[in-house]
């Protein structure tokens, strides 16, 4: 059992090393979710993903004309779920797995894994931290550098640490600045 681990661990390096490593050309940009589906990543048609992504495990799930931005991090303790198009910007964590607070020998007790959803026309900032067990709702907007901890209901933008709903006027694509210009 613990051979297996091991050469499940070298073989997702291997294919991390190899598909984060290729250029960022529209071509190495579809390339890499066909070296992703060789740890079990499954996808939809046409998906980008940009250099310097790291996909830690088997358990990640990416719908239609999905976009990955440059250094992304998968956890995949727990299944990771991205919606039809999806858009992640640049060096955001998808974390899947917290700790049960411990004893005060070592307060990092048990670990828990949960999974994250990102629900269908959703955007994520550059630079953000989604934890476990949150469901990000269909048309959200999440703002560049929130800490996303709670669920995000549909068509709202969440912005901050902690992310608290900061627009609750995005229906159909159309901001309130956007109706406003009408």
């Amino acid at each position: 059992m613990m051979l297996g681990a091991t050469v499940r661990a070298w073989w997702v390096a291997i294919v991390n090393a190899v598909a984060s490593n290729l250029p960022d050309d529209p071509f190495s940009s579809r390339l890499r979710a066909y070296l992703y589906r060789l740890i079990s990543m499954h996808s939809g048609t046409a998906p980008t993903i940009k250099g310097g992504c790291r996909v830690n495990g088997y358990r990640l799930r990416i719908g239609n004309r999905v976009f990955i931005n440059r250094s992304c991090y998968f956890d995949l303790s727990a299944p990771v779920v991205l919606g039809d198009n999806v858009v992640v910007g640049h060096h955001t964590l998808f974390v899947t797995a917290d700790h049960e607070v411990g004893t005060a020998q070592r307060r990092a007790g048990a670990v828990k894994a949960a999974p994250i959803v990102v629900e269908e026309g959703a955007w994520i900032g550059c630079q953000c931290v989604i934890m476990p067990g949150v469901t990000i709702g269909h048309g959200s907007v999440v703002a560049a550098g929130a800490l996303v901890r709670e669920n995000v209901p549909p068509n709202v933008m969440v912005a901050g640490v902690p992310a608290r709903v900061k627009n609750t006027a995005l229906d159909a694509g159309v901001s309130a600045e956007g109706r406003a210009a009408e």
